[in-house]
């Protein structure tokens, strides 16, 4: 009988599992057990490598862009690949300040660096980065001030420089003098003096640039280069300046003939100091003569003679001089003495009134009327007159007081009235229907000496108007509205 487990139940032997079924389990489990080992590993090695080229790309970018922020003292100067660079920058400007001022130089700041990560845009230039750090530079070396009435103008090196320059200045203003001349005295109104002075580096001027800052009040003189259709005066509105001013910038320039690809200057010159140059002048000069008037009342108002023509004399002078940048500010006669004494003017001036028929030396209209015709060519002919239609028998007057010299038939004029004014001048009045004078009338302005007709070549009633001057034909349309 069997005997019962703890559990009440009664023990049941295993299946009996025969050898070959075993090994075809063993087998299976194994292969299994294989598969599933592979695709782990397989794993693995792929998350390896991964991890590995991530890692090496961001190696290579890491050492890529490592930088180093540079600084000068306190302030940042610029980002750099590499530290040495900077470093031999701030030696090579050390070694230059010691070449320029023949001393060693000490520097009262230093460079230090701060890790980073660049890309190549953001990295100062060799050049970037030595003028950022020159512009910091606080050191002081030994050279001069150039002072105008007390104000600090500009820094040399050396005296001679400044001096160089203050000659500079004076040269053009010998160069003016001619033979006549003894100069007294060449110098400046300012109190201008140079003086030893310890200067920031950035502080000291280059010669040149120094000079035209004197001469001009401005470091830079900008220009404008003229284009096509430019004038001085589309350029003044241009830069919001006046013409005078653009002119006044501009003396060397016609400003009625620029030329295209002109350099115009925008400035106009104010020189910090003023020449003053006095000089012993001798120079000749004209002397004018005076008018005198003589009354005759035998003439009339409007006429007028020269008796006696007058003439210019000549003096010579001895002058002292005074100019301020070339103009001349004060002069003061030493000596005179009269080379040749003027002839004076007599001129006899009438007084009589005019009477009623004197030319007034302006015209009227002569009638009433359109212009039917002005005066030019017409017709492949010269037209000498002016034609002004109006009906038949209307009045003609005299354009101005004269005297009659012609009335009657002339040719293709038909019936003329010619009146001389007495000034130069004549007047006709043509195609007439009928005449109101005579020759050797005397006729005032405005009085009515004609009627206006179809006589002689004629198309219309009309009146064909011309005006001579000293036996010329003139333009009727110039003296009469």
């Amino acid at each position: 009988m069997d005997k019962p487990n703890d559990t009440g139940l009664k023990a049941q032997s295993l299946p009996i599992v025969d050898s070959k079924n075993f090994e075809i389990y063993k087998s299976i489990k194994s292969k299994v057990m294989e598969r599933y080992s592979f695709k782990r590993i397989l794993i693995g090695i792929m998350l390896v490598v991964i991890a590995g080229l991530l890692l090496t790309t961001y190696k290579i970018n890491e050492i890529k862009t490592r930088a180093f922020v540079v600084y000068y003292g306190d302030e940042e100067v610029g980002i750099v690949r590499n530290q040495e660079e900077a470093l031999n920058i701030l030696t090579e400007i050390k070694t230059g300040l010691s070449n320029t001022y023949n001393i060693d130089i000490v520097l009262n700041k230093d460079i230090s660096f701060e890790d980073t990560h660049a890309k190549d845009n953001l990295l100062a230039s060799p050049s970037e980065l030595k003028s950022n750090i020159k512009s910091r530079l606080t050191f002081l070396v030994s050279g001069y001030v150039l002072l105008v009435d007390n104000e600090e103008i500009g820094y040399a090196k050396t005296k001679e420089d400044l001096e160089e320059i203050i000659e500079a200045i004076k040269i053009p203003y010998f160069d003016r003098i001619n033979e006549n001349s003894k100069i007294e005295r060449i110098g400046f109104i300012e109190d201008v003096k140079i003086e030893n002075k310890d200067i920031p580096l950035n502080k000291l001027n280059d010669k040149e640039e120094l000079l035209q800052y004197i001469q001009t009040g401005s470091e830079e003189i900008k220009t404008h280069v003229v284009e096509v259709g430019e004038s001085l005066w589309t350029i003044a509105k241009i830069y919001d300046m006046s013409v005078d001013d653009l002119i006044a910038a501009n003396s060397d320039k016609n400003p009625e003939k620029l030329q295209i690809g002109d350099e115009i200057k925008l400035l106009v010159p104010k020189s910090l100091l003023t020449v003053e140059t006095i000089e012993e002048v001798q120079y000749t000069e004209k002397t004018d003569y005076e008018v005198k008037i003589e009354y005759d009342k035998n003439m009339y108002k409007t006429e007028k003679k020269v008796k006696v023509k007058g003439s210019e004399g000549e003096s010579g002078y001895v002058a002292k001089i005074i100019k301020h940048n070339g103009m001349v500010v004060e002069k003061e006669i030493l000596e005179e003495e009269i080379i040749k004494k003027p002839v004076n003017e007599l001129v006899v001036q009438g007084t009589k009134e005019l009477p009623k028929t004197a030319a007034t030396g302006a015209f009227l209209m002569p009638t009433r009327g359109y212009v039917s015709s002005r005066y030019g060519m017409r017709n492949g002919r010269m037209h000498r007159g002016l034609d002004i239609a109006a009906r038949a028998g209307t009045s003609i007057k005299a354009a101005d007081g004269g005297k009659v010299t012609y009335t009657g038939w002339k040719g293709s004029y038909g019936n003329l009235v010619e009146i001389d004014h007495g000034n130069g001048y004549v007047t006709r009045y043509a195609h007439c229907s009928t005449i109101n004078v005579r020759r050797g009338d005397r006729v005032y302005k405005g009085q009515v000496i004609a009627k206006v007709g179809n006589t002689g070549r004629s198309t219309g009633s009309h009146l064909h108007f011309e005006v001579l001057k000293n036996g010329r034909n003139q333009n009727p349309a110039n003296f009469v509205r």
